[in-house]
């Protein structure tokens, strides 16, 4: 009976099929959920909570940050003890050089969020929801097209490139929401030469402190703004951050995170990585149409 009192049973229900599916998908792609989650996240604010459709993309990043904590925690354990049984340590040097500094940018790159979003009000949010549209596209093509470097041998770190690569990373990351991997594994991988066996560990971690840095900024600086405009906020939200949607998409998803592989090993990798790119494709392609329609003052064409 209290839960009733503080959510709405509809759009309970509504969450937790979707956390069920982005659990159920990402766990059998592999991938972080982000390019599933937000889209939903944003349908849903705007749609169904009727939240202005420039302020939606924002809580939607928020919360979708938050929900990466503790997936990509999960994710890094997981790896960690993989590098242990190959008789390998963690990096924790390479770690702590690119880290930091990517917690640094991801507090810049969430204040530059805000700072466009109020100069910007009425068109900022779609604007990142349209660029979000770019990376899903970004996301489908290095997902097919991209291939990992084998590389045999972790260098020692040099402390200047591991720190400009993070900082940029993790602005650009957290200016667009995003919990980062599509960012931090060719950074890590390409540019500063990391081995794949050492650089999906460290790309999952960075994404623990990135993201948490990233949301606890979007929860802050969106409070300043909620605090001058409190009816345009749904019951529940702090800032950029949606306590209804972590907890029942969070949980859901983590769930049906467990059913996700043991589908995958029962699929060809070649149909999956093709089903995918179109998740992907698809949920680009919508942002960037819809993002553009709204833009110019005319309703989404894609449903």
């Amino acid at each position: 009976m209290y839960l009733c009192m503080l959510f709405d049973i509809s759009i309970i229900i509504i969450l937790i099929c979707i956390g069920a599916a982005v659990g159920l998908v990402s766990s059998f792609f592999g991938v972080g959920a982000c390019f599933i989650m937000v889209p939903v996240m944003i349908f849903i604010l705007d749609a169904l909570q009727g939240v202005d459709p420039s302020l939606a993309p924002l809580i939607a990043f928020g919360t979708n940050m938050a929900i990466v904590v503790p997936t990509a925690l999960s994710g890094a354990l997981r790896h960690r003890r993989t590098l242990h049984s190959k008789g390998y340590s963690f990096p924790v040097k390479n770690y702590l050089y690119f880290v930091i500094p990517v917690a640094i940018g991801s507090a810049i790159g969430a204040l530059e969020a805000f700072v466009f979003f109020v100069n910007f009000r009425a068109f900022a949010g779609l604007i990142m929801k349209t660029l979000f549209g770019v990376f899903c596209l970004i996301g489908a093509y290095r997902f097919l097209r991209a291939r990992v470097l084998q590389l045999e041998e972790l260098k020692k770190p040099i402390g200047w490139q591991y720190a400009l690569a993070g900082f940029f990373s993790g602005m650009l990351a957290h200016f667009m929401g995003i919990g980062g991997g599509l960012i931090y594994m060719p950074v890590l991988n390409t540019l500063l030469a990391v081995p794949a066996l050492f650089a999906v560990p460290i790309s999952l971690a960075t994404m623990i402190i990135g993201s948490f840095v990233g949301a606890l900024s979007y929860g802050i600086l969106g409070s300043l703004d909620q605090a001058l405009h409190p009816s345009e906020y749904p019951s529940l939200t702090f800032g950029w951050f949606s306590l209804e949607m972590f907890i029942f998409i969070g949980i859901a998803s983590v769930i049906l995170a467990q059913i996700g592989p043991r589908l995958a090993h029962r699929t060809d990798p070649k149909r999956f990585k093709i089903l995918l790119a179109i998740v992907y494709v698809y949920i680009g392609i919508r942002l960037i149409i819809n993002g553009s329609f709204q833009l110019s003052g005319l309703p989404a064409p894609i449903p």
